[in-house]
């Protein structure tokens, strides 16, 4: 299977602070991938190994929720909560690379995608050998978990108060 290159991961966020020797490095590893549309590149609760970055493509992001259908009885649904393109140089099944667990969310192609995929083996040999990378690279996660958790708590604290205020009857 083929490999990225050097010019490609260079413009993933996920990548920032990188030489050019270890972007070098991260691209010998990263294998190309091609999915046909409506093809589900992760499943919710399915053990994963592997990150993607989105090269070219569309993909959605979904949720399975479960939905009161009467007072005794439940169902689930699957919503599209995120639709991420190429052009954004999304990634995602970061969190892969801290163990095997199940995934959060289903990411589905919209169209034909153009992925990379790095496996969590791969990627901790390489930090084994070349640990700034291996720093670099969480350091970004890090942040970019930063910036969800915050933004889930504004999202969390309108929620609440619209419900308090929904209930008070005012």
């Amino acid at each position: 299977m083929k490999t990225g290159n050097v010019n490609t991961i260079k413009e993933f966020r996920l990548f920032n602070g990188l030489s050019d020797k270890e972007l070098k490095l991260v691209s010998d590893i990263a294998r190309r991938k091609n999915v046909d549309a409506g093809t589900a590149i992760i499943v919710e609760d399915e053990t994963g190994d592997d990150l993607y970055l989105l090269e070219e493509g569309v993909v959605d992001i979904n949720k399975t929720l479960t939905i009161m259908t009467s007072k005794y009885d439940s169902g689930t649904k699957e919503r599209s909560f995120i639709r991420l393109t190429g052009e954004q140089h999304p990634y995602f099944g970061e969190m892969a690379l801290f163990g095997k667990g199940e995934r959060s969310a289903t990411v589905k192609a919209v169209n034909e995608c153009k992925l990379l995929m790095i496996t969590s083996e791969d990627f901790r040999k390489l930090c084994d050998s070349e640990p700034r990378i291996g720093f670099i690279v969480v350091t970004n996660i890090a942040l970019v978990l930063a910036d969800y958790l915050r933004k889930t708590n504004e999202d969390v604290i309108k929620l609440t108060t619209a419900l308090s205020l929904a209930l008070s009857g005012e």
